[in-house]
């Protein structure tokens, strides 16, 4: 093939073209004493487009608390760089259009370019080290390049990068080209007066380790949303994620973004923006499977790679939003506590707790809430642990506390305590406006000890770690809010064994769907104060279907009551009642209507399924005592 220069390539008129708008946006923006009103006027001009930017601007992306109604505006809420960002976003979808027809694959193009710069916004925020929407803004345009190579070269592109993991496409180019699709990408940029932060940051993507000072934390941001791009697009997501948690503590330190919480809100966020951007991306891949096998197969791995990264990282030892050790302190005080068990025959265990549903809660009530959430966690856990070993925040919403000198026993004796401590009473939520004053919160827990297993096992303290870790994953499949311990003889091929410490074994399983929270929480609290009940919340109905399909399945602990409002989102009550009376498995137990409404049809039609009670809200919530009998009396005698 003819070999062309770089300088060929942006010079062609085959390129698109930035549009009218955009640069005008540019322009006026470029001069720091431009009025709002004066650049809301300008995106105003094309009606079409000011439409789009208030639609984004008022969807869940931006979390607005009442709607927005014009650009300047918008502009007050969310700052001037909100605004530029989706301007220039909405401009490189007409940019785009230039390859429609042509065979570029504008799906994996959009899923990548999505995908990074709500991963960039993201790390942005979370970070609080660049501004989000100018990430926002460089991950969108990180791979203008592609569609410039594609559109010029055409077929002869696509034969170099057949085949090849998006990574390594820059190494194909340079060797066939003399330059990659970052470099062109850049001098887009450039040619389209983008500013100067976001060309660096295309150009480097790539390459963020040789990234100059210059603008150097932006340029770390998208190199990390091209990661995780990556991940989302299945391509080696397992070596992906460990770089991007690799990558993260070494530029970041205690700031750094919880890889899997990362990669799990990007892989929402991205379809809410695909679709206000009207682009499909397809259907993304499954994250938990994904960290959960990249968890397994490579924890002790990521270990020490951590402990290499910690020269790079600061020297703070404490979470900064619960007061806890974070995780450098946690691996420290694992590796010592290995230690003396491998040189004195010291046990120790290690007790893993993660809060159940907790993307829920962040995705219903917003971060503030999540984050006061963790914080009262951290409270409850150092409370119940106090003096017998160090508590952790290992990330995100996952604890870790490493009980030195301990044996299996006393650890899961500890874990059913902070399970139980956790569900006690309801975390306060009162500072959180459009909230619930306060809502029931469970955790998953998992446990294990060098005394649990033939200590020759243990060769590394990434195993035991992975153990508990496994445990937390089995609580999980088995209905959440439960504790699992690794004894490996404790039943014939079975790893983990849900410990019944302190419970009750006539306890009886409720599992309740209410969408109302605050009529869940009230309901909730009401129910955990009769002896010997259990109780799980499920917000919908879709979910409750999921959850007895696997009950049916002998996937997961059956409920012994069901106890099912009938307006639901997704499968109505009147579904579930007729599910449960037609499974096998789940046909004899009790069903409970508990509804807003008092209608002698809604109760017939209950009775004529099968419910074996039709309970009024108001009437349930005035006198629990008259209706717990009917709830959980008949089916206490069943448990025990």
């Amino acid at each position: 093939m003819q070999r062309r220069t770089l300088d060929q390539i942006l010079s062609c008129t085959s390129l698109p073209s930035l549009p009218t708008v955009a640069a005008e946006i540019l322009d006026l923006t470029s001069d720091p004493n431009v009025p709002l009103k004066k650049i809301a006027e300008a995106v105003s001009q094309d009606q079409a487009l000011a439409g789009k930017v208030l639609k984004t601007v008022n969807s869940s992306f931006y979390g607005l608390s009442k709607p927005c109604g014009s650009i300047e505006r918008a502009m007050g809420f969310l700052g001037l760089n909100t605004v530029k960002s989706l301007v220039l976003g909405f401009s490189l979808v007409d940019i785009t259009r230039a390859a429609e027809g042509s065979g570029f694959d504008l799906m994996g193009h959009w899923r990548r370019a999505i995908v990074g710069a709500v991963s960039s916004r993201m790390a942005s925020k979370l970070t609080g080290v660049c501004d989000p929407d100018e990430a926002f803004t460089a991950g969108l345009f990180q791979d203008i390049g592609v569609l410039a190579l594609f559109v010029e070269l055409k077929q002869d592109y696509a034969d170099v990068v057949a085949g090849l993991h998006h990574a390594d496409w820059c190494a194909a180019e340079r060797e066939t080209f003399g330059f990659t699709h970052a470099e062109v990408g850049a001098g887009l940029a450039k040619k389209w007066n983008l500013p100067e932060p976001v060309r660096l940051a295309v150009g480097a993507h790539h390459t963020p380790k040789s990234a100059g000072a210059g603008h150097l934390e932006l340029v770390r941001m998208v190199g990390l949303g091209s990661m995780v791009g990556s991940v989302l697009s299945n391509e080696q997501p397992i070596p992906t994620m460990k770089q991007i948690q690799d990558y993260s503590h070494a530029w970041f330190g205690h700031r750094a973004p919880d890889a899997q919480e990362l990669v799990d809100r990007a892989a929402e966020d991205a379809q809410v923006i695909a679709k206000l951007f009207s682009q499909d991306i397809g259907d993304l891949p499954d994250t938990i499977t994904l960290m959960a096998e990249a968890q397994e197969k490579g924890l002790e791995h990521q270990l020490s790679i951590q402990r290499e990264a910690e020269s790079l990282a600061r020297d703070a030892t404490t979470d900064a939003l619960t007061g806890l050790a974070n995780r450098r302190r946690f691996d420290g005080e694992l590796a010592d506590a290995f230690r003396a068990f491998q040189e004195r025959g010291e046990p120790m265990a290690v007790v893993f707790c993660d809060a159940d549903r907790f993307k829920s809660i962040n995705d219903r009530y917003g971060h503030a809430a999540g984050d006061m959430i963790l914080v009262e966690l951290a409270q409850r856990m150092q409370e119940s642990v106090g003096d017998r070993g160090i508590v952790a925040r290992y990330g995100g919403e996952e604890f870790a506390v490493i009980l030195p000198g301990q044996g299996i026993d006393a650890a899961a004796v500890l874990g059913e305590e902070l399970r139980a401590a956790v569900d006690a009473s309801p975390f306060n939520l009162s500072g959180v406006d459009e909230g619930p004053d306060a809502l029931a919160v469970t955790v998953s827990v998992g446990v294990a000890a060098t005394d649990a297993d033939d200590p020759a096992r243990y060769n590394s303290a990434g195993k035991l770690v992975g153990d508990a870790d496994a445990c937390v994953y089995e609580a999980k499949r088995s209905g959440r809010n439960r504790v699992f311990v690794h004894r490996p003889d404790a039943e014939a091929g079975g790893l983990a064994a849900e410990t019944q410490a302190c419970r009750s074994e006539c306890t009886v399983r409720v599992l309740f769907v209410e969408d109302d929270p605050l009529a869940a929480t009230l309901i909730t609290s009401l129910l955990k104060r009769q002896e010997g009940v259990e109780i799980q919340w499920v917000e919908s109905g879709t979910r409750a279907r999921t959850e007895i399909e696997r009950m049916d399945a002998g996937e997961i602990v059956a409920a012994d009551v069901f106890l099912v409002d009938l307006n639901l989102p997704g499968t109505s009550g009147y579904d579930l009642l007729r599910i449960v009376r037609g499974s096998q498995t789940l046909s004899s137990r009790t069903f409970i209507v508990l509804s807003g409404e008092d209608a002698a049809e809604a109760k017939g039609e209950c009775e004529r399924l099968g419910a074996n009670g039709f309970i009024p809200k108001q009437e349930f919530v005035a006198d629990i005592g008259k209706w717990v009998g009917m709830i959980v009396g008949g089916s206490k005698s069943q448990a025990a």
